[in-house]
């Protein structure tokens, strides 16, 4: 076949027409089988050999290992359960309605920097697990009652900075922990109801939460005014002193739900808009409404979309908008990295416990359809150029 390409491209000039037509129609066929093969390859439904097969993720942090997670799973049948499954499939049972049935009560899980998966289940009290060990840091020694909502460490040379998200009676609030005391409750939240809190930098904090005004003082119908999302800027450097919120921004519409770290970059996910917080406190906004986000292990930041979403987005540096063959099929109730595959969790549209995973290496792989097709046209492109390329040498020489 070769061959027969060769002969054609060694035809005097009447014939030369028919081979660049032949290559401009490889051309043109290439970018339309390319183009039919755009969508997003890395997605599918799980199928689930975890202990969680049949129960929903409420929560839930997978370990660094890549083969090992703590999960708050809720089941009809059972109720909550709060486990870890290591590797080989051995667990560690925490909560169950057998024994100790307190999983209900778990406000979050999180995991901290050092390792420990954090959460908390009743007032002025945190609970971590580090490895088969079961910590709990008391803060009862004093006249005051909160509720610990979020967690947030700083790790540097001198050691831990924790910051404590509380509920203070009706309002949410900020404390340090020092020495493994509690400092006094931040003095101002500015009307927030502070939702999550994250380390930015040594002694500055970042919060996010819902802004609420009085009835009708934005616009919005007085008997059910819109809430509105605010950003918010803590100092806390340690010491016995309380947390300063320094600033706030309100934002125009929905609602942040959560952060994500690119490494250099602090990624804020919300339902119409996102945030990405540079290290020096520059803020910007980015078109990616998300229902949750998650960083992987390559350091990029995956939005995950409400149910019926068509597009999945990605940003390392910059934004990139993934047309997805099917919708997102589930509502997110959490998700988490194990090694290259993105694990969120949820319920489908009719309710049931769902596992959407997302491999993020497939894309544009060879493996890929469009991958393939990439490699075929390159190939395919390269050799017939190569061959019109040696032919007009051959001419060439023979002119001299």
């Amino acid at each position: 076949m070769a061959d027969g390409w060769r002969r054609l491209l060694e035809e005097e000039s009447e014939h030369q027409w028919l081979t660049l037509a032949m290559f401009t129609a490889f051309v043109v066929v290439g970018a339309f089988a390319i183009n039919a093969t755009e969508n997003f390859v890395g997605d599918r439904i799980a199928q689930i050999d975890a202990m969680h097969e049949g129960g929903l993720v409420v929560d839930i942090e997978y370990h660094s290992n890549g083969e090992s997670y703590t999960a708050l799973v809720f089941s009809p049948s059972t109720g909550y359960e709060l486990y870890t499954e290591h590797a080989g499939g051995r667990n560690a049972v925490v909560y169950t309605p057998e024994t100790n049935d307190l999983g209900e009560q778990v406000n979050f899980l999180k995991t901290m920097p050092s390792g420990e998966v954090v959460f908390s289940v009743e007032n002025n009290r945190l609970v971590a697990l580090m490895g088969n060990s079961i910590i709990t840091y008391d803060y009862t020694g004093f006249d005051e009652t909160f509720t610990i909502h979020d967690v947030a460490d700083f790790v540097s040379d001198e050691g831990t900075h924790r910051i404590l998200l509380t509920q203070e009676g009706s309002r949410t609030s900020l404390r340090g922990v020092n020495n493994g005391v509690p400092t006094s409750a931040m003095s101002m939240s500015s009307g927030v109801q502070w939702h999550h809190v994250e380390s930015h930098s040594e002694g500055l904090w970042v919060v996010i939460g819902t802004y609420t005004s009085a009835s009708g003082a934005d616009g919005s119908s007085p008997a059910t005014p819109d809430p509105r999302p605010a950003l918010g800027w803590v100092k806390w450097s340690g010491g016995n002193a309380a947390p300063v919120l320094e600033s706030v921004s309100m934002h125009d519409s929905g609602m942040f739900h959560g952060f994500a770290s690119t490494g250099d970059e602090l990624i804020v996910g919300g339902t119409v808009k996102s945030l990405i917080i540079g290290d020096d406190e520059s803020v910007s906004s980015i078109e990616a409404p998300s229902a949750h986000v998650v960083a992987d292990e390559h350091g990029a930041v995956w939005f995950i979309g409400a149910l019926g979403s068509t597009n999945l987005a990605s940003y390392d540096g910059q934004l990139e908008v993934h047309k997805l063959s099917r919708s997102v099929p589930v509502v997110v109730s959490d998700a988490g990295v194990q090694g290259d595959v993105v694990q969120i969790h949820g319920t489908d549209e009719d309710g049931n416990p769902i596992q959407w995973s997302i491999d993020v290496t497939a894309d544009g792989s060879i493996e890929s359809g469009r991958g393939f097709l990439n490699l075929l046209f390159l190939l395919g492109g390269s050799t017939l150029l190569a061959m019109m390329l040696q032919h007009a040498l051959q001419q060439v020489r023979r002119a001299i």
